[in-house]
């Protein structure tokens, strides 16, 4: 049995091409599974970064809420004091008047 040398030249390119598909192939999903994994990176970090953005700004939020805080604490704590003036001036007034009338002032 004789093989002629065109079929076996035919046979060898035929298996070298699916040799050749199938390397590249490979090698081209690896790639694209890198590139996958590059572009997911990225995105993470910008997400974090944005992330980070909003914690900075709910931050400067809290310390100002805070100090409005503090501040209406100080106003309420004066009022308080204010209110406590107020009631024993109205008690020394009152005792004023009463020895007053006593005294017939």
């Amino acid at each position: 049995m004789e093989v002629d040398a065109g079929v076996v030249a035919t046979a060898v390119i035929a298996v070298s091409t699916a040799i050749g598909g199938f390397v590249s192939g490979r090698t081209t999903g690896r790639v694209n599974a890198t590139q996958v994994a590059v572009d997911t990176v990225d995105m993470l970090q910008s997400q974090i970064e944005l992330l980070k953005e909003d914690r900075d700004q709910k931050e400067v939020e809290l310390a100002d809420l805070k100090g409005r805080v503090s501040l209406l604490e100080g106003l309420v704590t004066q009022r308080a004091e204010v209110e406590e003036v107020n009631i024993k001036v109205s008690l020394i007034k009152e005792t004023v008047d009463r020895i007053a009338e006593r005294v017939g002032a």
